[in-house]
């Protein structure tokens, strides 16, 4: 597995956090953020050699490892959020497969994440749902003053914000106020 690692001076302690996974195959991120201080993160991201059930197994290993190991005994997690899967695309079932290995890894550990679809998640980036990716990179840097040279990473961070309910303008309040509907989680019944 090979790691890069975005440091945006996010130390460790009791402080409140929130984790945004972005998850893909061929740069699968995970993005620690400060509540009071969204500014301030830990980022990584994982690319794995392996293709299919192998890459799924390594995923996962590396998944338990950062969140269980590292978030969970450095910080107060709040909440976790992922991207949501596109049911559309071409390569729906191999992200389907991710999703699951994925909502299996935290199911285990009691965590229920948002799931936030790929659009909402661009509008509360960047003011529209439509955004491609440098222009997610680009308006990240301008509004937030984060900078990152992946687009993984920068989908996991802006996740995390979201989940921390952090907003500077109307359109990103409006995010914010739209994904405490339940429809944005799984619930145990």
């Amino acid at each position: 597995m090979k790691i890069k690692e975005f440091d945006g001076g996010l130390k460790i302690g009791s402080q409140e956090v929130t984790i945004g996974i972005d998850q893909s195959l061929t740069g699968f991120a995970l993005s620690v953020v400060s509540v009071e201080f969204p500014n301030l993160h830990m980022t990584w991201v994982a690319k794995s050699e392996y293709r299919g059930v192998q890459r799924l197994a390594d995923i996962q290993t590396w998944l338990n490892k950062q969140l269980f190991e590292i978030a969970l005994n450095r910080w107060d997690v709040k909440d976790v959020a992922m991207e949501g899967t596109v049911l559309a695309s071409h390569s729906a079932l191999v992200l389907g497969e991710l999703a699951a290995t994925v909502k299996l890894t935290l199911w285990n550990k009691e965590i229920l994440p948002l799931q936030i679809p790929p659009m909402t998640l661009k509008k509360y980036a960047t003011g529209k749902g439509t955004s491609k990716k440098q222009e997610m990179l680009l308006q990240m840097y301008k509004r937030w003053g984060v900078e990152f040279n992946d687009d993984n990473a920068a989908d996991a961070y802006a996740l995390a914000r979201l989940a921390g309910g952090s907003n500077i303008n109307a359109i990103e309040a409006q995010i914010v106020e739209q994904i405490k509907d339940d429809k944005y989680r799984d619930f145990i019944q």
